[in-house]
């Protein structure tokens, strides 16, 4: 397991310069089939279920 990459660390790092949004929406409305839109970035910390 030490070759794979988490998801959510890797949206976390690319999300980090919002010019990569665009890169993001493409990619997700792409896989999705549906408009992608991201409208703000929740910190993992903070979005936990207790």
């Amino acid at each position: 397991m030490e070759n794979y990459i988490r998801f959510d660390w890797a949206m976390k790092r690319l999300l980090r310069n919002k010019a990569n949004y665009a890169v993001v929406e493409g990619q997700l409305t792409t896989l999705l089939e549906e408009k992608v839109t991201i409208h703000k970035l929740l910190e993992s910390e903070s979005n936990q279920r207790g």
